[in-house]
């Protein structure tokens, strides 16, 4: 029986930060537009979004370990990689991560139905079942979404609109146009952490097929991006601010500003030195959680 430990691990607990910002900032936006959160559907919610994200993880360790990227030495170097490394390491086997991504999954669906049949029609069904394709296929063949450069677009997807308006609908049994907002704010912060994680891994993922978009431009071009990318939440906050959509208060995520500045800076100075672009990664992984904490405050005690 595997220990606690190698369970979260195996999950890379950190990383759940995605699941739970999209949940969080959108129930808070329930609130500022009038409606007070169900506490057991915001539970369910929680839960399912996390079981979600865990499955999709270890179904990724899965398919890595077979494209034998996790067991590149590069890859093992690495201070925050992407993968657990428990299959690699023999603390988990190859059957075991897969039983346990099938449990992490049967709670997800479990959630689901639960959301599904408390709210109304089956439009929370089919973002679930989108949401599931698209987490499953990221690695696994026939697509492998992420081995063709396509893992940003899809982040952006599960962690932002999908993930947002299946939070708002299970609430409120709509969506609206501020929520795919707010969770477009938060999917953009999810996206970057991606794309940031893939310059100190660039060598890695070129050797063992994975054309991602730092492989296809190279460290410099993709460090171009960088403030681009990073400028995208701020660019779709202030759309929603000048829209009406969302209160003025939603400005304090601009507080968030400093990591986005450092981060950049570092991606156009040196975007091929893997010590700093890892620097720079954990700058976005900030810029993630404290924006995100942010604009959920930021709504929530405005509400009516």
């Amino acid at each position: 029986m595997p220990s606690l430990g190698t369970l979260v691990r195996a999950l890379r607990a950190p990383s759940l930060t995605a699941g739970l910002m999209p949940v969080l900032t959108v129930t808070a936006l329930v609130a500022y537009d009038g409606v007070t959160p169900n506490g057991v559907t915001f539970a369910l919610t929680l839960l399912g979004m996390l079981a979600a994200q865990g499955a999709v993880n270890l179904v990724n360790d899965y398919f890595d370990d077979e494209s034998g990227l996790d067991a590149d030495p590069d890859f093992e170097k690495l201070p925050f990689p992407l993968g657990s490394r428990v299959i690699q390491s023999g603390a988990l086997s190859k059957r075991g991560v897969a039983l346990f991504a099938a449990a992490c999954g049967a709670v997800a669906v479990a959630c689901g139905l639960i959301l599904n049949a408390r709210a109304p029609g089956e439009t929370l069904l089919w973002i679930c079942l989108a949401a599931a394709a698209l987490g499953y296929f990221y690695t696994a063949p026939p697509l492998r979404i992420a081995y063709y450069g396509a893992g940003e677009p899809v982040t952006f997807l599960l962690f932002g609109p999908l993930a947002g308006a299946g939070t708002y609908f299970a609430q409120t049994g709509r969506v609206t146009p501020a929520c795919l907002v707010v969770s477009s704010v938060v999917g953009l912060l999810a996206m970057a952490i991606l794309y940031m994680h893939h310059f100190p891994q660039h060598d890695a993922d070129k050797r063992h097929g994975k054309r991602t978009p730092v492989v296809r431009l190279g460290p410099g071009g993709a460090g171009r991006l960088v403030p681009v990318l990073l400028a995208l939440p701020y660019a779709v906050l202030a759309y929603g601010i000048a829209e009406g959509l969302l209160p003025a208060a939603a400005w304090l995520f601009l507080l968030s500003l400093p990591f986005a500045v450092r981060a950049s800076q570092t991606a156009l100075r040196a975007p091929a030195d893997a010590r700093r672009m890892t620097q720079a990664f954990a700058s976005v992984f900030g810029m993630h959680f404290t924006g995100g904490l942010l604009l959920a405050a930021s709504l929530f005690f405005t509400r009516p």
